[in-house]
């Protein structure tokens, strides 16, 4: 099912240029500030993995993303292949968040993808399900709703009316009968 949810992919997409540090979308600079706080980090370069753990928080100008652990798989070349935030994940920028138990980053698919309860807020607005699923590289979201199905609850700042039909002209009279 294709949402038509541009906040849902802006919101993640601020996230990947965040942590992921893509170049390809010439928005963040590689060597830009990310300020990352956790109560223990493991680093195992023979594995090429880093590991922040326990009140994690990353932050990078007004994007936030705090979890309980926070793993980073990388190259050799120290590239990021896949970012994986677990426990109580939130990712925050203003007034937008999107919150889920797990969110996976494939930097070379450019796909992230939330799970556990996922759900997507912009001010009052939020999607649900089971799943979550961005695509970079062709701009398309996907919800999947398992179970309990797909919830949109969107407001509106227009209220809706209904208008009447114009009133038939002559031809359409003559047509009719």
């Amino acid at each position: 099912m294709k949402i038509n949810s541009y906040f849902l992919v802006l919101i993640v997409f601020l996230c990947s240029v965040f942590l992921f540090q893509s170049k390809g979308y010439g928005i963040a600079k590689p060597q830009s500030k990310i300020d990352i706080t956790s109560d223990s980090l493991v680093v195992n370069n023979k594995k090429n993995i880093a590991v922040f753990t326990g009140h994690v928080v990353a932050i990078k100008g007004k994007l936030k993303i705090l979890s309980s652990v926070l793993n980073i798989i990388y190259t050799k070349k120290n590239k990021i292949k896949i970012l994986i935030a677990t426990g109580n994940v939130h990712i925050i920028t203003g007034k937008d968040n999107i919150t889920g138990g797990r969110a996976v980053y494939y930097n070379k698919k450019k796909i992230a993808v939330i799970t556990e309860n996922p759900v997507a807020y912009e001010g009052k607005n939020k999607i649900a399900g089971k799943e979550i699923k961005i695509d970079f590289k062709t701009g398309i979201s996907t919800v999947i709703g398992g179970k309990k199905g797909v919830n949109a609850v969107v407001y509106s700042n227009k209220s809706l009316t209904v208008q009447k039909p114009p009133a038939k002209t002559n031809v359409q009279n003559k047509i009719n009968k």
